[in-house]
């Protein structure tokens, strides 16, 4: 019966992007999406609903004090986390939204080109203030680590970067 609820929902409200945030859940993160499979559904370069907004953000573990000072900005239909750039070599990831009442919320899937590492991005853009979680998946042989941390900010003065050069 879900299954048949799920494919309504995605026949009358809007395709494959619709169905992937209908229901979000924690417990498809471990099995994110593949990379191929976002870019197929990321909107042509430019033309993301959230483009051209960049956020001053503090990012830490779930329940605790922030840690981290982060900026996180949508550009050319993609999403880019400037600390999770320097630090872990994330690439910029396509992202996916649904505009809901009051704002937007988006899902990010980026994964780290050299190590078996995927970060699941689930936030909300209300106004000028942006938060959400990350889900953070390290994969092993001998076992996967995974860590939830949350994200929070502003929209920044400071203009989004152009992340494609042609």
């Amino acid at each position: 019966m879900k299954l048949i609820l799920a494919l309504l929902g995605f026949l009358m409200l809007g395709g494959v992007t619709t169905l992937i945030l209908q229901e979000p859940s924690d417990s498809d993160h471990a099995a994110a999406t593949s990379r191929a499979m976002l870019m197929g559904l990321s909107d042509p370069a430019g033309a993301g609903p959230l483009d051209g907004l960049r956020f001053d953000t503090v990012m830490g573990l779930q329940g605790k004090p922030p840690e981290l000072v982060d900026y996180v900005q949508f550009s050319e239909g993609l999403f880019m986390s400037r600390e999770c750039t320097d630090r872990c070599n994330y690439p910029p990831s396509a992202y996916l939204v649904r505009e809901v009442e009051g704002g937007t919320d988006f899902i990010v899937e980026a994964y780290c080109p050299t190590k078996s590492t995927t970060m699941v991005w689930r936030g909300s853009v209300r106004g000028d203030t942006v938060q959400g979680t990350v889900t953070w998946t390290a994969t092993r042989w001998y076992w996967d680590t995974q860590q939830v941390l949350e994200f929070k900010g502003n929209l920044s003065d400071r203009p989004a970067e152009v992340l494609i050069t042609l």
